[in-house]
């Protein structure tokens, strides 16, 4: 991967971490108040949407899809989809120290086998 591919990778998943914890934080404060019944769905939508949080994280997940398909269109996408698999990883320590979320043992190991496999379809090994 050249360093333009490289670049496009990192920022693609930085953009989409930051949008996740973002939504994840304007859901939190939403959910005290969510309407109940299939009748307010549009009602919880549109207070979701005047969440700074969600819209901030719309817009940066579209600023993410525009990084992604340039990345896709310079890599194998055999290679970048197990790649984009670090964004698991990513999440998940983001919700540790940003979210103060318990992140017990077996999602660390799980963690830790997907690092493996984004080494082995990176190294091309």
């Amino acid at each position: 991967m050249d360093s333009k591919s490289y670049l496009l990778f990192i920022s693609a998943i930085t953009l989409e971490v930051v949008a996740t914890v973002l939504f994840k934080q304007g859901t939190n404060r939403l959910a005290k108040s969510m309407h109940k019944g299939w009748l307010s769905h549009i009602d919880n939508i549109v207070n979701a949407l005047k969440r700074k949080e969600i819209v901030l994280g719309v817009m940066l997940y579209a600023v993410e899809y525009v990084l992604w398909i340039a990345f896709l269109a310079s890599v194998d996408i055999s290679k970048a989809f197990p790649l984009s698999s670090i964004q698991i990883v990513l999440i998940l320590l983001a919700s540790k120290f940003f979210l103060n979320e318990h992140v017990n043992q077996y999602r660390w190991l799980g963690a830790l086998f997907i690092m493996t496999g984004i080494y082995l379809v990176g190294s091309g090994a």
